[in-house]
Protein backbone atom coordinates (compact mmCIF):
# COMPACT_ATOMS: atom_id res chain seq x y z
CA UNK A 1 0.00 0.00 0.00
CA UNK A 2 1.64 3.21 -0.71
CA UNK A 3 0.58 6.52 0.46
CA UNK A 4 -2.02 7.83 -1.74
CA UNK A 5 -5.47 8.60 -1.10
CA UNK A 6 -7.68 6.13 -0.82
CA UNK A 7 -6.31 2.82 0.26
CA UNK A 8 -8.43 0.39 1.63
CA UNK A 9 -8.16 -2.98 3.47
CA UNK A 10 -10.05 -5.86 2.83
CA UNK A 11 -10.71 -8.61 5.05
CA UNK A 12 -13.17 -11.54 3.38
CA UNK A 13 -11.94 -15.40 3.36
CA UNK A 14 -13.92 -15.50 0.14
CA UNK A 15 -11.29 -15.46 -2.82
CA UNK A 16 -14.05 -14.51 -5.52
CA UNK A 17 -15.93 -11.44 -3.35
CA UNK A 18 -12.34 -10.33 -2.75
CA UNK A 19 -11.57 -10.00 -5.85
CA UNK A 20 -14.83 -8.49 -6.82
CA UNK A 21 -14.46 -5.63 -4.34
CA UNK A 22 -11.01 -5.10 -5.45
CA UNK A 23 -11.90 -4.88 -8.81
CA UNK A 24 -15.00 -2.78 -8.32
CA UNK A 25 -13.02 -0.05 -6.07
CA UNK A 26 -10.18 -0.15 -8.21
CA UNK A 27 -12.81 1.07 -11.14
CA UNK A 28 -13.54 3.81 -8.84
CA UNK A 29 -9.72 5.05 -8.63
CA UNK A 30 -9.79 3.51 -4.79
CA UNK A 31 -6.71 0.94 -4.21
CA UNK A 32 -7.31 -2.45 -2.34
CA UNK A 33 -4.84 -4.45 -0.68
CA UNK A 34 -6.79 -8.09 0.86
CA UNK A 35 -6.15 -10.25 3.64
CA UNK A 36 -7.99 -13.82 3.59
CA UNK A 37 -8.50 -13.25 7.22
CA UNK A 38 -8.13 -11.27 10.51
CA UNK A 39 -4.85 -12.05 11.20
CA UNK A 40 -3.43 -11.77 8.31
CA UNK A 41 -5.66 -8.25 8.32
CA UNK A 42 -4.58 -7.25 11.43
CA UNK A 43 -0.59 -8.17 10.53
CA UNK A 44 -1.08 -6.02 7.20
CA UNK A 45 -2.81 -3.10 9.16
CA UNK A 46 0.05 -3.13 12.02
CA UNK A 47 2.86 -2.95 9.19
CA UNK A 48 1.48 0.08 7.09
CA UNK A 49 0.49 2.31 9.97
CA UNK A 50 4.12 2.23 10.67
CA UNK A 51 5.08 3.86 7.53
CA UNK A 52 2.06 5.23 6.85
CA UNK A 53 -0.52 6.75 9.63
CA UNK A 54 -3.28 7.70 7.28
CA UNK A 55 -3.55 4.15 5.60
CA UNK A 56 -5.82 2.77 5.31
CA UNK A 57 -8.57 5.04 4.88
CA UNK A 58 -10.90 2.31 5.57
CA UNK A 59 -11.37 -1.46 6.39
CA UNK A 60 -14.21 -3.77 4.70
CA UNK A 61 -14.39 -6.33 7.21
CA UNK A 62 -16.52 -10.00 6.83
CA UNK A 63 -17.69 -11.21 9.70
CA UNK A 64 -17.83 -15.05 9.49
CA UNK A 65 -13.31 -15.86 8.90
CA UNK A 66 -11.85 -19.34 9.47
CA UNK A 67 -8.35 -18.94 11.87
CA UNK A 68 -9.36 -15.25 12.96
CA UNK A 69 -12.91 -14.04 13.17
CA UNK A 70 -14.05 -10.44 12.35
CA UNK A 71 -14.72 -10.30 15.91
CA UNK A 72 -11.34 -11.45 16.87
CA UNK A 73 -10.07 -9.08 14.71
CA UNK A 74 -11.62 -5.80 15.57
CA UNK A 75 -10.97 -6.71 19.40
CA UNK A 76 -7.24 -7.33 18.59
CA UNK A 77 -7.24 -3.95 16.74
CA UNK A 78 -9.10 -2.01 19.46
CA UNK A 79 -6.47 -3.63 21.59
CA UNK A 80 -3.82 -2.01 19.83
CA UNK A 81 -3.52 2.37 20.12
CA UNK A 82 -1.28 1.91 16.48
CA UNK A 83 -4.53 0.73 14.47
CA UNK A 84 -7.42 1.33 17.11
CA UNK A 85 -8.47 4.79 15.09
CA UNK A 86 -8.89 2.84 11.85
CA UNK A 87 -12.52 2.86 10.42
CA UNK A 88 -14.41 -0.42 10.14
CA UNK A 89 -17.19 -1.10 8.20
CA UNK A 90 -18.59 -4.64 8.55
CA UNK A 91 -19.75 -6.68 5.63
CA UNK A 92 -21.64 -10.13 6.53
CA UNK A 93 -24.77 -11.97 4.81
CA UNK A 94 -25.95 -13.22 8.65
CA UNK A 95 -29.50 -12.40 8.96
CA UNK A 96 -29.06 -10.80 12.28
CA UNK A 97 -26.64 -8.77 10.87
CA UNK A 98 -27.41 -5.60 12.99
CA UNK A 99 -27.04 -7.24 16.38
CA UNK A 100 -23.15 -9.37 15.23
CA UNK A 101 -22.18 -6.09 14.22
CA UNK A 102 -23.23 -3.56 16.89
CA UNK A 103 -20.76 -4.48 19.28
CA UNK A 104 -17.98 -4.20 17.10
CA UNK A 105 -18.75 0.07 16.63
CA UNK A 106 -18.57 -0.45 12.98
CA UNK A 107 -18.80 3.03 11.35
CA UNK A 108 -21.27 1.31 8.50
CA UNK A 109 -22.62 -2.09 8.10
CA UNK A 110 -23.46 -3.33 4.66
CA UNK A 111 -25.77 -6.46 4.18
CA UNK A 112 -24.38 -9.75 1.41
CA UNK A 113 -24.97 -9.65 -1.28
CA UNK A 114 -24.05 -6.35 -1.51
CA UNK A 115 -25.57 -3.48 -2.73
CA UNK A 116 -22.05 -1.37 -4.83
CA UNK A 117 -24.13 1.85 -4.55
CA UNK A 118 -24.51 1.58 -0.77
CA UNK A 119 -20.80 0.47 0.24
CA UNK A 120 -18.96 2.86 -2.35
CA UNK A 121 -21.12 5.59 -0.40
CA UNK A 122 -19.67 4.37 2.78
CA UNK A 123 -16.43 4.00 0.77
CA UNK A 124 -16.35 7.69 -0.48
CA UNK A 125 -17.31 8.72 3.05
CA UNK A 126 -14.03 7.73 4.36
CA UNK A 127 -11.82 7.50 1.73
CA UNK A 128 -12.83 10.65 -0.89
Amino acid sequence: MSAITGNILIVEDDGQTRDLLATLLATQGFYAVSAEDGLEALHLLRTVRRRAPDVPCLVLLDLTMPRFSGHEFRRAQLGDPSVAAVPVAVISGAIDIEKRAEALGPVAIVAKPIDFNVLLDVVRRYCA
